[in-house]
């Protein structure tokens, strides 16, 4: 357990300290963080995903189902105190890998070191059994267009080599998946994958994200951490909106790609890695380099450069996609899409791709039934319920607040909550988007 990533969520000092000492013994993954309380946790799940959660069920501000809530990619396992079956059994149901009782004598850490290592090992298999299952998804892809076959070969081409590649590409056009078909179609499909997104980090935090430090180098640093390179050692790194990165971080690792080398902040000696590099970007590349993208890390990413086309360019493909989406999504429900409202979504423009399509025909599933009608929701806000929903009375008009909180919660998801995105696709700047996500509390 090497490179997997642990997150504790306990509040009782006494089990902190016992956690601490598997640690320290080498019982469990050096790479740890221990949360106090359900606040800490969403902090720190809001900036990475770790690869397991042990999560105490009572805690000071909140349960163990709160952190079930937040629907993580990841096993929760819950600890507790109280020997509940109910609670147990509600736990299960709701998500969790498994619960664990504590007991006096403190046997239950004697077994969570297995308990940790069998959930891993059942997460990396349902991550291949996606992949595979997966190929249907990709027939759908190749169903209407030469063009797209054309982006598929290049994908497998590049599963087949150990070089760099670069994935362009708008948002939602597929290129998080294309980077895990490369990796799963690899000779390293059973080392581990693992993802960044250098859009979504402050620029304080990337570096140490990528790179990892040593206890004491900065406030906070309260042990030594490995960063993301390290963490995917002989597996794949995937660098999403690569152009967001700093241009003196883009220096660093186009470094790291030449030498194979990191240094962790505040250590003075380098660590070898080996590790495959995909990197994507939404933005034009050929217009940003020299400004925002660094001719230097482009020409070394991009010795394997596959583009994923809109969807707007292969619209033959959209009655194949919308099979296969609503096949995954309605869970065995009869459901019907008449060919009128397929031709009404073949002609719509999609700003937000395959994304947003999917998002559109969830949306219908829910709300319309059986006979779905997605073509109603296309480029209208998210239905809600409240003041601010559909069904009102005489005299209760929604308010231009509303409206706009509507508009920018429902672009953030067709974005896929990339600000940088949306503030291009709103026409306003990103300053603004921050401004408005605080003061409408949206996250």
């Amino acid at each position: 357990m090497d490179n997997v990533r642990l997150l504790l969520i306990e509040d009782d000092l006494v089990d902190q300290m016992a956690f601490k000492r598997l640690v320290a013994n080498g019982e469990l993954p050096s790479d740890c963080e221990i949360a106090g309380s359900v606040a800490l946790a969403r902090d720190i799940l809001s900036r990475n995903t770790p690869d397991v959660i042990i999560s105490d069920y009572l805690l000071g501000d909140g349960t163990a189902f709160d952190i079930l809530d937040l629907h993580i990619d990841c096993p929760v396992i819950i600890t507790t105190g109280a020997g509940d079956e109910e609670v147990a059994v509600k736990a299960i149901k709701a998500g969790a890998y498994d619960y664990l009782i504590k007991d006096a004598a403190q046997n239950y850490l004697k077994i969570l070191p297995v308990t940790i290592e069998k959930a891993i090992r059942q997460k990396r298999n349902e991550e291949r059994h996606r992949f595979l299952s997966g190929r249907e998804y990709e027939e759908a892809l190749l169903a209407g267009g030469l063009g797209f076959e054309e982006t598929m070969r290049l994908i497998a081409r590049a599963a087949d080599a150990e070089s760099p590649v670069l994935l362009t590409g708008e948002t939602g056009t597929g290129k998080s998946r294309a980077a895990k078909a490369i990796h799963y179609g690899s000779r390293v499909r059973t080392m581990p994958f693992m993802g960044i997104n250098c859009a979504a980090l402050p620029e304080n935090l990337i570096e140490a994200e990528l790179f990892g430090y040593r206890r004491g180098s900065f406030t906070g640093a309260v042990a030594d951490r490995k960063g993301i390179f390290e963490l995917a050692e002989g597996g794949t790194l995937f660098l999403d909106e690569i152009g967001e990165m700093p241009l003196h971080l883009q220096s660093k690792l186009l470094g790291v790609l030449e030498d194979k080398q990191v240094r962790r902040i505040g250590d003075e000696s380098a660590r070898h890695v080996n590790v495959r590099i995909i990197a994507a970007t939404g933005v034009d590349v050929e217009h940003s380099l020299g400004r925002t993208f660094r001719k230097d890390i482009f020409y070394r990413l991009s010795v394997i450069r596959i583009h994923m086309p809109p969807l707007r360019e292969r619209r033959a493909d959209i009655p194949e996609l919308c099979k296969f989406v609503l096949r995954e999504i309605a869970e065995g429900r009869d459901v019907r899409l008449p060919d009128s409202e397929v031709a009404k979504l073949v002609s719509y423009e999609w700003p937000g791709n395959i994304r947003e399509l999917k998002n559109v025909l969830e949306r219908a599933v829910i709300l319309q039934g059986r006979d779905l009608r997605p073509s109603t929701l296309l480029g209208s806000p998210a239905l809600v319920c409240g003041p601010s929903g559909p069904a009102r009375s005489k005299g209760q008009i929604p308010t231009l607040a509303e409206i706009e909180k509507n508009h920018i919660r429902q672009s953030l998801e067709i974005m896929s909550r990339n600000v940088t995105q949306t503030a291009k696709a709103l026409g306003i700047s990103l300053s603004t988007l921050k401004r408005k996500i605080k003061e409408y509390g949206l996250k």
